[in-house]
């Protein structure tokens, strides 16, 4: 905001002139809210469009009948059962029905192996998911199938994850004859499509300063979409970005951490600013999040200072079966409303007496949310419930299509569930407890090493 101001009052830009690029709708609102609270009317000329709307708008001006963009690309549970139909018109044939028995025999798959029961498995709402994120990764990757081979020639398990590309690549191929029948694009090929169309000089960019918010969050081809409008012959953009490669936790969404620890390289005319103040809280939780997060030598280095000096402690290791005395004495304690949240690693990690916990501490806002969910958000209060063995890291038993897919360079241990769970810890203002139900996860373990951690038997 205060850039858009200072390019603004300097003269450097006109309103016309100004991008401002966000990955979720309502962070594009609240950016909109803002610079009209700022600006007034000269803010109704800035353009504050999320990469869907920006896609869309270079389509729209450079496409005579501009294609439409499928519903199933945008709402959720339309795509299921678009998932659930296909797989039980595709089990209908014989052959393909035994391509899935044999490799479930030998590579259980959400813990489905391929006996005669397999048949009345085609809404298993885990096998859906599986096959959802396997197309998912298909589309974002965009590769025909020989290229796909050869980018995951080195696994170690090829030959399952080959089986595994044999078993979706029928999906993958059937998604993209629907949008051809239907004339319409999904979200991958409209971003794409729209880079092709800045790159042929097609769309004429009107803007001469773009700026991307939450910039750790980026995907190879958004960014491309980025670079085609800032490197545009005749019509260059200077590019500002705002991110924290700490926080970068959507791998799996095809977001890769590289982009941001590796940006000075890729743009070698460019300047890095460190924002290296936090307001949220205190210097006791900065230097334990601090060295948790810095543990792995690939993110880059941050000297951060804290605007909050206090003498308590403010990470605290502890049992499960305390979560309710803690927030029992939160509430006893609390003069005025006191908000908590409870974060776990999933959304089964949920605890059974949540509700209960809701009615009974009637001087606490209590949330549950998983950790994914809770980036951007904040509370005086953090619980991060069951960090177990096997459960905060997640395990993962097998690296699926999808995962050898997205696998970034970066192969310190557990590296972007270490980012989630710094994210988890560090949304609290003034403490965190991070609690496990029988055996600690090397997470915990680690914490309870540290100096600035009180550890509860």
């Amino acid at each position: 905001m205060a850039r858009v101001s200072y390019l603004l009052q300097s003269h450097l830009a006109q309103p016309d002139q100004i991008l401002l690029v966000a990955f979720g709708r309502e962070a594009a609102q609240e950016m909109r809210d803002r610079l009209e609270r700022k600006l007034g009317k000269t803010a109704d000329e800035i353009s504050v469009l999320t990469f869907h709307q920006l896609g869309l708008q270079v389509l729209k001006e450079t496409e005579i009948q501009p294609p439409k963009l499928s519903p199933l690309a945008t709402e959720s549970s339309q795509k299921t059962g678009w998932c659930i139909e296909w797989l039980k018109k595709h089990w209908m044939t014989p052959t393909n029905f035994k391509r899935w028995q044999k490799h479930l025999s030998k590579w259980p798959i959400a813990y489905l192996k391929g006996d005669e029961e397999l048949g009345s498995q085609s809404e298993n709402p885990k096998l859906i998911a599986w096959l959802e994120q396997q197309l998912d990764q298909l589309i974002a990757t965009g590769l025909n199938k020989k290229a796909i081979q050869e980018k995951i020639i080195d696994e170690s398990d090829y030959s399952r994850l080959n089986s595994e590309l044999a078993l979706c690549w029928p999906c993958y191929q059937a998604w993209q004859k629907m949008l051809k029948d239907n004339d319409q694009i999904d979200f991958t090929s409209m971003i794409t499509n729209a880079t092709k169309r800045v790159s042929s000089r097609k769309f004429s960019s009107p803007w001469k300063f773009i700026m991307v918010d939450e910039y750790q969050d980026i995907s190879p081809d958004r960014l491309a979409l980025v670079q085609s409008l800032c490197e545009q012959k005749g019509n260059t953009a200077s590019l500002f970005a705002v991110g924290d490669d700490w926080q970068s936790i959507y791998q799996f969404t095809g977001s890769d951490v590289d982009l941001t620890t590796e940006f000075g390289q890729r743009f070698p005319d460019s300047s890095i600013h460190l924002l290296d103040t936090t307001y949220r809280f205190s210097d006791k939780l900065l230097e334990v999040s601090s060295d948790f997060i810095q543990a792995n030598p690939t993110q880059l280095t941050k000297e951060i200072k804290s605007h909050k000096s206090v003498k308590q402690k403010a990470v605290v290791v502890e049992h499960g079966n305390r979560v309710e005395k803690i927030l029992d004495d939160l509430n006893s304690k609390a003069k005025v409303t006191k908000s908590v949240l409870l974060l776990g690693r999933n959304h089964y990690h949920k605890p059974e007496l949540f509700d209960d916990w809701r009615k009974r501490f009637t001087n606490l806002s209590l949330d549950y949310m998983t950790c994914h969910a809770s980036k951007g958000k904040e509370a005086d209060f953090v619980i991060i419930v069951n960090a177990d063995e096997g459960q905060f890291p997640a395990k993962r038993k097998f690296v699926h299509l999808n995962d050898a897919l997205t696998s970034g360079t970066d192969t310190y241990p557990h590296a972007e569930e270490r980012r989630l769970f710094y994210v988890a810890m560090t949304r609290a203002k003034v403490k965190v407890w991070v609690t496990y139900q029988s055996s600690p996860s090397p997470f915990v373990r680690e914490l309870m090493e540290h100096e600035q951690v009180i550890v509860k038997k």
